[in-house]
């Protein structure tokens, strides 16, 4: 079942990547995100894109999967792409990665964009 209101602006751009378990960024894909936020602050970069997980309410890590994907699925619903950020390190059996990936495309209707560090 695909999802799509037309009465929502859908401006951002749904960021995917596998946190390869890590709680430290540096150790992840999580600071390829990181870094793309730099780069969108940086004056001297030109560099600019609507993160849509800064649409609603941050997940903490204590939070309950029902929680974490209920968010995840209001920022889907408010994108206009997806991200997915893909190296070295990432496993597709591991995490949610997969499953937002399948949630973008099958339900939100979402492009998905693929880089390959």
């Amino acid at each position: 079942t695909r999802i799509l209101d037309m009465g929502t602006y859908r401006n951002g751009t749904y960021v995917a990547f596998d946190g390869q378990g890590e709680a430290c960024p540096i150790n992840s894909d999580l600071h390829n995100f990181e870094l793309l936020k730099a780069w969108q602050v940086n004056d001297d970069i030109r560099f600019n894109f609507v993160n849509s997980h800064e649409k609603t309410y941050n997940v903490r890590d204590t939070s309950s999967l029902a929680t974490l994907k209920s968010r995840l699925k209001e920022r889907m619903a408010n994108s206009k792409n997806m991200l997915v950020i893909v190296s070295s390190q990432t496993n597709k059996n591991r995490g949610l990665l997969n499953w937002e990936i399948e949630q973008a495309v099958e339900v939100y209707g979402l492009p998905v964009i693929a880089i390959q560090l």
